[in-house]
């Protein structure tokens, strides 16, 4: 009998370690974790590239935010200008709605590294 609940357990702990393993594996596939980060928002998930940012230089975190925008089809109707320096992203223009001008500052978030975000787009103005 001790035989068997000792068995039982190597065989769930094995399971368990398998899967383990197998998460771990498939992260380093570069497939998503099954949990992201607390702190992981949308648009990160979407810009990979938006985990090495804070690295950046601002004229590079200016680019990437533009290139975020500019890749998003929700914003293709969007005027958005996005001006950058080492404390602060600030985002003027307009857009046609509010979830059109919360996507921008998301786009932005995940480029900006450590910057402020100062979303001054303008809603209905298009």
């Amino acid at each position: 009998m001790k035989r068997a609940v000792c068995v039982a357990v190597l065989l769930l702990a094995g399971c368990c370690f398998g899967q383990v393993r197998e998460s771990a594996s498939a992260s380093a596939d570069g497939i998503a974790p099954v949990f992201p980060s607390a702190q992981t928002s949308l648009a990160q998930m979407s810009h990979p590239q938006a985990q090495s940012s804070w690295d950046l230089t601002t004229p590079e975190v200016e680019r990437l935010i533009e290139e975020g925008l500019s890749s998003e089809s929700a914003l293709t109707n969007a005027k958005i200008d996005a001006k950058t320096n080492d404390s602060a992203v600030v985002l003027t223009g307009a857009v046609g709605s509010d979830k059109q001008r919360d996507l921008a500052s998301e786009v932005a978030r995940a480029y900006a590294g450590s910057r402020q975000i100062e979303n001054q787009i303008k809603v209905g103005a298009l």
